[in-house]
């Protein structure tokens, strides 16, 4: 059921309060800045609506004792209501909105979790998280910050490395039963998978763990992680993938990685700040927490890999021969 609401506004009890403050229907519009008639028009309202007279007006201006009755409920309701709307204006005026871009896997399996903790570690940023999609031009956005993913190497901004260069070949389980992979050359049997940022990723790995097998294309490429995360666990192909973005999937057991490699490949994720938006006290804060968050997520799988993990690093000379 619907709270019953009176009909008069916040302007109408505060020329009420004023006339018995005052004592003055004159003196009442001079304080608010409204002429004698408005005062006026405010208490007959008022008066009308509640049934019974607030002011006596014989010898001047007193209240009834209804008037004093109603002033003794609204003038606290007014003062709390002041309060609280300064209270809340104070807040919001020392908070500092910060609005970051991040792809749908970076937001689902990583940044979406910690926003909590972001918000116990420093109450007075208001962080606001949108997708980054490839179709959407940033220039366009309203942003503060975005998470890139790439070489890290973007003219005119600087970037801090998060995570996303550990690549791993992914694959679902239960579809590897039927068909399994043992070593590099039965990549040859399944449909390859890839992303569209990253198109040498499967060049790159196969220069550095299978050097003497030929290059591989990818059959589908994506344009986001999350996407491909599904399409391998439906069974579509063989993925690619930044293994610190499935660790829980290989934690779980819904996925696996069937070599336990972990290249550090050319791209990954990396934390782009726009200088001129944000001043360096939140500049340095975000920056410095994101970097301790990412570090924390590396630690934390480096602990419970199940060993042995192999690394392998692409040198300089893989990593131009893969995007030639």
């Amino acid at each position: 059921m619907r709270p019953y609401r009176p009909p008069y506004s916040i302007a109408t009890l505060e020329a009420f309060v004023s006339v018995a403050r005052l004592g003055s229907f004159t003196r009442a519009a001079d304080s608010l800045c409204l002429t004698q008639s408005a005062v006026s028009k405010h208490i007959r309202l008022l008066e009308g609506h509640l049934g019974v007279p607030l002011f006596s007006r014989i010898g001047g201006v007193a209240l009834t004792p209804a008037g004093q009755q109603f002033l003794e409920g609204v003038e606290p309701a007014l003062d709390q209501l002041a309060a609280t709307d300064a209270r809340v204006r104070q807040t919001d005026a020392q908070l500092t909105r910060i609005r970051i871009l991040a792809p749908p896997a970076v937001l689902q399996y990583w940044l979406i979790p910690l926003l909590p903790r972001f918000g116990r570690d420093h109450p007075d940023i208001d962080m606001q998280v949108s997708t980054r999609l490839l179709s959407a031009r940033v220039a366009d956005q309203d942003v503060d910050a975005e998470i890139r993913f790439g070489s890290g190497s973007w003219q005119g901004v600087s970037a801090d490395y998060l995570f996303g260069r550990e690549m791993a070949v992914i694959a679902s389980p239960e579809h590897l039963d039927a068909n399994p992979i043992r070593e590099p050359a039965d990549l040859a049997r399944w449909p390859l998978l890839g992303h569209v940022l990253y198109p040498t990723a499967w060049a790159e790995w196969h220069a550095t763990l299978a050097p003497s097998l030929p290059a591989p294309s990818p059959r589908q490429s994506y344009d986001h992680y999350a996407v491909m995360i599904e399409a391998v666990r439906a069974g579509l192909g063989i993925g690619i993938i930044p293994r610190l973005l499935v660790r829980q999937h290989l934690a779980d057991g819904l996925l696996v990685a069937p070599f336990n490699e972990v290249m550090i490949g050319s791209c990954g994720y990396f934390l782009v700040l726009d200088e001129t938006r944000l001043p360096p006290s939140c500049l340095n804060t975000v920056r410095g927490w994101f970097v301790a968050r990412a570090s924390e997520m590396a630690r934390a799988w480096l602990a419970d890999a199940k060993p042995p993990v192999r690394y392998r690093s692409i040198d300089s000379s893989a990593a131009a021969a893969s995007s030639t």
